[in-house]
């Protein structure tokens, strides 16, 4: 019997359910297992987003799912109502910015440094106030960081990895607008995406000058201050996303071209202490910005292309997660 196909014995009620195991036993049987493969993640394409973006990050507030800025120091800020399924454009971003972090904690959104047109890496805190409509400025950040990424954990607010001098992880209290350095990651990485695990931080993946693309992770506990080596990616990925969809955490898609020239699709969960490999994206995609919400995951854009916007700002969930 090929592998993947498995017999149910009729239940108490003797339903539908049993006869539908037994046709699906007969397909393997009869076709083999490219018919007994788990199902593809089955992908829902909504609208548009007004500008096409990628290397850029994306938050949720109260159903509403926010994009600022991106590739070529756009100024772009766009929100998606995840209950309307429309984008409206909003007031644009102070200055434009590209590989920036972004969060989002007390009905404000937080960019922290990235690119500019130029690519010149800043050190800026840019930050959105929902109600109000407006933009203004914060503390900058102790340091320029390009390529990094942020999360939000208990009240503050953190900036793992990115390319700029000393590479130390930073912490930002938005309570009374104050930055503190911390330890840095055991490795240096940009390109990286991180989440918020209970009450850790798991960084994953990225990229550095000299080791390429990276397939590690590593944990940061704000207890102990201290960083401690995760489970390795089974597939080494820069500029991908990362999210903790229902208690579960992914990353999703990337690029490889340190040490080939790969936009990927491939998804992996991570289950104990192992990534597992999940249903893929609809497409190769990187620079990816993506939020769960609702039950559903959210892609937001991104890239087919390395170094470039390859896509038409299109949007997708799906709840097959």
């Amino acid at each position: 019997m090929p592998p993947g196909c498995r017999v149910y014995g009729l239940d108490a009620a003797g339903d539908h359910r049993a006869w539908k195991h037994l046709l699906r036993l007969s397909a393997c049987l009869l076709l083999g297992l490219a018919l007994c493969r788990p199902a593809a993640a089955q992908w829902e394409r909504l609208a548009a987003m007004p500008t096409a973006r990628s290397a850029t990050g994306a938050v949720v507030w109260q159903g509403r799912i926010y994009v600022p800025g991106g590739l070529g120091g756009t100024r772009a800020f766009e929100a998606f109502d995840a209950f309307e399924e429309r984008w409206q454009s909003l007031p644009p971003l102070p200055e434009g910015r590209h590989h920036a972090a972004v969060a989002t904690k007390g009905g404000r959104i937080f960019v922290f440094g990235g690119a500019d047109s130029n690519w010149r890496a800043r050190r800026s805190t840019f930050v959105y106030d929902i109600e109000r409509e407006r933009w203004s400025r914060a503390t900058d950040m102790p340091a320029v960081r390009y390529a990094a990424t942020a999360v939000a954990l208990g009240p503050y607010i953190y900036v793992v990895g990115g390319d700029g001098p000393g590479g130390n992880l930073l912490r930002y209290e938005p309570a009374i607008d104050r930055w503190i350095t911390l330890a840095p990651n055991r490795a240096r990485r940009e390109h990286l995406a991180a989440v918020a695990v209970g009450e850790r931080i798991l960084a994953i993946g990225g990229r550095w000058s000299g080791a390429g693309e990276i397939a590690d992770s590593e944990w940061f506990d704000p207890e102990t201050g201290r960083w401690s080596r995760g489970p390795a990616l089974n597939a080494a990925r820069a500029g991908l996303g990362a999210i903790n969809h229902q208690g579960k955490v992914y990353a999703l898609g990337g690029e490889v071209t340190m040490s080939g020239d790969a936009t990927l699709a491939s998804v992996e969960t991570l289950v104990g202490d192992a990534w597992q490999f999940a249903r893929d994206l609809p497409l190769p995609l990187h620079g990816l910005p993506v939020v769960s919400f609702g039950g559903y995951v959210y892609l937001l854009g991104g890239s087919q292309q390395a170094g470039a916007i390859a896509n038409d700002g299109s949007t997708f969930r799906s709840n097959r997660y």
